[in-house]
Formats: C-alpha cells, structure tokens, sequence
C-alpha cells in the first residue's frame, strides 16, 4: 500500500538531511584516521552524550521495549533497569578512563587500547579481538539493513528488497563521506526524533483517553506483571536486567567516549546521557502500556505482533504528517545504530588489519588509509547485504546473541585492564574466547557438543537462578576466566604507573 504523500514527505526530507550532514562533513573526515573514526577526538558534551544513547538504543527501543511493555506491562522496567545502571555506572567512570587511555596512548580502536596496555608484541591480542569485531559488525549491520527493508516497504510501498537497498544506499553514502563527523550529527537528530516520538505518542494517548485511568484498567484487567514488577521470577528479572551487560563491550557505543572533546565535560554528558536514557526508556513503556488500552488484545495488531504496537498506535490516533515522524523514529533507531556499527567494522579492518599488520612499519599517509577507510566500509556493507539477501533468519539469529556477545568478550576484559593491574595479556585472551563460546553455548549448543558436554543453558539456569539470557553467564565466565588466568600469569611492565594515571 503506497505511504499518504505528507506521511512521503517527512520521509524524503528526513533521508535528504542525512546526506545533506555527510556531504558537508567530507571535508572534516578527510585529515587522518583519528578524524575519520574519532571526528578528531573534538566533540562536544550534546554531540557525544546523544550520539552514545542514540547508537546504543536501536530498533530494540521503539519496537522492542515498546513491545515488552504492551505484552508484559511494568515488568519491562527491568529491562530499562539493566542497560540505564550500567550506562550510568560507564558514564560518570569508566568513560574518562576509556578517554584519557585512548589518547595518551594515540589509540582509535579497542584493539589499539589493548596492544597498549599490555604490550603485545605478537599482535595476538589485536587479530583476535579485530576478528571478533568484524564478524559482529557485519552481522549486525545486516541486520538493520533487514529491519530498515521492512520499515521502508510498509511505509512507501516499496518491496522489502527495495526497501532494503535504499536502507543501505542512504547510510552508506553518509558514513562513507563524512566518517565519524557525519554519523555523530546525524544521531543527534536521530536522537530528537526517537524522543518526540515516545514522548508525544502516549501524552495524546493519554489525552484521548480522558486520563491514565482507562490504561490503569486495562493493565488491572490483564493482571499480574502488569501492575506488579516484581511479579516475574528473580531469573527472568534478571535476564531482562542483563541486557545492560553487553553496554562496556560494544565498541560502538565505547568510541563515542573517546572522542570527547574535553575530559572536564565527561561529568555533563554522563549526566545529559543519563536523562535521556531514562526519558526515551520510560517514554517506550507508556507507548506498549497506553496501546494496551487501545488495542485490549494481541490479535487486534497486525499479524498479532506486540512489536507493531508502535505504529500501529500512531496509525489510530496521529494525522499522516505525524505518522511520518514515527515512521522516521524508526528508520533513526536503525540508523544511528547501523552507521556506527559500519564504522567500527571499518575501522578493525583499515586500522587493525590494515594499518598495524599488513603495513606494519611502513610509513602510510594518512589520507590514503582515509581513502581505504572509505573503501572499506563499502567492502562491510556489501558483505552485510549479501546476508542480509541470503540468510535474513541467520542475521537475526546472529544479531539476538551479538550485543550480548560483544559484552562478554571485551566487557571485563576492558574494564579490568582500566581498574585492575593485575589483569595480564593471557587473562583478557582467555577470557575473551570463554566468554564468546559460554554465549554461543548458551544461545544454541550445536547438536555434536552433547557428546562431551553438558546441557550448557540448563546447567547456568541452575547455577545462576534461572536467568536464560546468554549476556550474563557470557560476562560472568569471562570474568572469572580473565581473573583466575591473570593470577597465574605476569602481568605487563609499567601496570602500576598506567593506573596511576588514570586515577589522576
């Protein structure tokens, strides 16, 4: 069905901005890598707070805390509880850690800041973590590019192929032109969108219904965890909780901290991000909880998906002027996370594959590995399509365990190497591998493994009170690796004086 022409409308302009902020940007991008991947490490506290949130959320805010909410009531305030305390908890001390290191060390990427701390010699440290890097990138990538095809062809009436392509062709022209400069402005906009959309939806919802009463009732009638939080068990709590243990590993959002402009405003943008993480989480709730009295059962939404709720609430209550900004909201969700997703993939590929071992003491000008960043990311987002078009039920399989996945192999090993100097280069190389294969394990145990192993899930269901999501027995056995290794091992020369800097 072809969009309403001003619902059309927003659309196109909104598309035309984002090419309009990657063409101005060219020029900035163009000096270096650390221009191109970092925006020259000189963004402002606005600049580096929205764009943190804004890349960090995705569809999974609009479409999936909205859907939590409509399906389970205010028992998806666990959800926000996860990913908002620890992003509170990196914000306000991990990030000035994260932003100092990064730049006393001349480091672009997470595998730079491990080389670093550790010494390594071998580059062990960087092939592995870069490999891990990639492989998630382009899984994820391909993911929004999926999820993009989809918004696109139920709004402009394109077909999901089509939509797809112009999905990738609109963020891949941006990212490629303005680097790090475009995609961090264009999330700011991003950002405001998906915050005038939760924001004003369930406000004219409520509105329309005469007060909150009417949603009170609804969630009454549906009962249980709809008007009680802590009517799910303490595993499933905590399963919702642990979304927040893939936030100190995912290299997208971590980049956003080193490029502040300076460290004396890292307080304001915690606290600036901080707010705007609890204004868009809470803003998502009343969305599912404000269409439950709007729409009483699940059948009543398009081929019964709680995650339609979005949209469809907009479809009952919003002009198509309006219906333009939801559907905008969406495709920013996707986007603002895609392209910085597509960033940090090339970014292991120019400057950790590229740069640092293939051209290893060589003298490279930076304005060629600019150009090689730039053919890069074309090189990332072709192979994400080729998934994308060839095995869209692998991408969302992929994508499900990703954040999690991305969590457990650098999260500890990240935190411990900027609070703990004993952690060692075989702590973090063992902990990282055991925490990507306890999350694979967890997600789906391949068939042939029962032969040696264990019901891998069911047996952390046990230990850890019946949480099933794969992010917290991830995290917690690389940790646990990553310390007891450490104890075994030397840790690297000059830990102590490293530390001390940090603390200062």
């Amino acid at each position: 069905m072809d969009a309403h022409p001003l619902t059309a409308m927003v659309l196109g302009l909104y598309l035309l901005i984002l090419l309009a902020i990657g063409y101005t940007n060219r020029k900035k991008s163009a000096g270096g890598l650390t221009d191109f991947f970092l925006a020259g490490r000189k963004l402002g506290k606005w600049t580096v707070a929205l764009s943190a949130v804004s890349s960090g959320r995705s569809g999974w805010l609009v479409l999936g805390v909205t859907g939590i909410a409509y399906a389970e009531g205010f028992q998806a305030v666990w959800a926000l509880a996860g990913f908002i305390t620890v992003e509170v908890f990196m914000f306000f001390y991990a990030a000035r850690r994260f932003r100092k290191y990064s730049a006393l060390t001349g480091s672009i990427t997470i595998p730079d800041m491990l080389e670093a701390r550790f010494q390594d010699q071998t580059n062990i440290l960087r092939v592995v973590s870069s490999l891990i890097i990639i492989f998630f990138m382009i899984a994820y990538v391909g993911s929004q590019v999926v999820a993009g095809g989809t918004a696109f062809s139920s709004s402009l009436g394109l077909t999901t192929s089509g939509g797809m392509l112009l999905t990738a062709a609109i963020i891949l022209i941006y990212t490629m032109l303005g680097g790090f400069h475009a995609v961090s402005k264009t999330d700011i906009l991003q950002i405001f969108f998906m915050l005038l959309s939760v924001v004003i939806l369930p406000l004219i919802a409520i509105i329309k219904l005469g007060g909150f009463g009417p949603i009170l009732e609804a969630m009454h009638q549906q009962g249980g965890g709809f008007v009680d939080p802590f009517a799910f068990s303490f595993g499933v709590a905590l399963s919702l909780v642990g979304v927040g243990f893939g936030s100190p590993g995912n290299p997208h959002i971590i980049v956003r901290y080193m490029s502040l402009k300076s460290l004396k405003d890292m307080r304001q943008a915690a606290l600036i991000g901080s707010i705007w993480n609890v204004v868009i989480g809470w803003g998502a709730i009343m969305v599912g909880l404000a269409g439950r009295a709007y729409f009483p059962d699940i059948s009543m939404l398009p081929d019964g998906n709680r995650e339609a709720i979005f949209t469809t609430l907009g479809a009952e209550l919003m002009p198509p002027i309006f219906m333009g900004v939801l559907l905008v909201a969406i495709l920013a969700a996707i986007m603002s996370s895609a392209d910085s997703q597509l960033l940090v993939g090339s970014s292991s590929v120019v400057r950790d594959i590229y740069d640092k071992l293939i051209g290893k003491g060589k003298v490279i000008p930076q304005k060629t590995l600019v150009l090689y960043s730039r053919l890069s990311i074309l090189l990332i987002m072709g192979l994400a399509i080729l998934l994308a078009f060839s095995a869209q039920e692998f991408v969302f399989w992929m994508v499900l365990f990703a954040w999690g996945g991305l969590g457990a192999c650098f999260g500890p090993a990240l935190l411990l190497s900027l609070y703990w100097k004993r952690v060692t280069k075989a702590g973090v190389l063992s902990g990282m591998m055991i925490g990507l294969i306890t999350v694979i394990l967890v997600k789906e145990q391949p068939v042939w493994t029962y032969m040696f192993l264990p019901d891998v899930q069911q047996m952390f269901s046990q230990i850890l009170f019946g949480i099933t999501y794969e992010a917290v027995p991830g995290f917690l056995m690389s940790l646990l690796v990553t310390v007891v290794v450490s104890l075994f091992t030397k840790k690297p020369d000059h830990a102590d004086q490293t530390l001390e800097q940090l603390g200062q």
